[in-house]
């Protein structure tokens, strides 16, 4: 939970089973624009042991077209999450040609850094309780333009939150004006966000990670996705 006087109150639940799962280490929302019923934003996390591989995906346009150009994408990313995010955003690039196309963007996140590659307007952030650090993508249309991808490899404090979203979300959110926002749990910051700077004139999705705090991990854990 996180309450702010003149702000109101977002709330998270989680229900697993027994014995108790591990702390979620990322979480994700989307929202469709107005009265739709169909997001054209989505997103996917994956995880493997101590490292947290997301996708987000903002399909041009609104409804089941741009809907369907992320559904592609999310296809896509599960057949080659496992690749550098360069050349994941690369595959999307290549295999979206026969969708309307839209944005994309990759983060991997383990501990002590973030490796970052997107195409198109999806914006990405290292985040903590007093400021933000951008993280880079090129301009483009994954599935039609795009210049030269880039990967970009940024250190990852352990106090930090990764923050990918759509321009559904304005950029004009700061977190020392979200007090005790950023040491809540993922879904929480997700929500916190959502409500502080999404655009009902849009489809919006944010995604946030933190990176495993857990080291030296024996085994670590089977792998994962979950999607939005």
């Amino acid at each position: 939970m996180h309450s702010l006087p003149g702000k109101g109150t977002v709330l998270a639940m989680h229900f697993t089973g027994r014995p108790p799962a591990p702390p979620l280490r990322a979480s994700g929302l989307t929202r469709p624009i107005g009265e739709e019923t169909v997001c054209g934003d989505g997103f996917v996390i994956a995880q493997s042991g101590p490292v947290t591989t997301v996708l987000v995906s903002d399909g041009l346009g609104h409804g089941l077209i741009a809907a369907q150009a992320t559904q592609r994408a999310a296809e896509l990313f599960r057949a080659v999450r496992d690749l550098e995010p360069a050349e994941i955003v690369a595959r999307l690039h290549a295999g979206m040609k026969a969708t309307r196309g839209g944005a994309v963007a990759v983060a991997r996140v383990e501990p002590g850094q973030v490796s970052y590659a997107g195409l198109g307007n999806v914006s990405g952030w290292i985040t903590h309780a007093e400021g933000r650090q951008g993280m880079v993508s090129v301009p483009g249309i994954a599935g039609h333009q795009g210049g030269r991808l880039r990967q970009y490899t940024y250190d990852l404090p352990s106090y930090a939150t990764v923050v990918l979203h759509t321009d559904g979300l304005t950029e004009r959110w700061d977190p020392s004006l979200l007090p005790g926002l950023f040491s809540r749990t993922p879904a929480v910051i997700a929500a916190g966000l959502m409500r502080e700077a999404g655009s009902r004139r849009d489809d919006a999705c944010v995604v946030t990670v933190r990176p495993d705090r857990q080291r030296d991990r024996a085994g670590g854990e089977p792998k994962s996705d979950g999607q939005g």
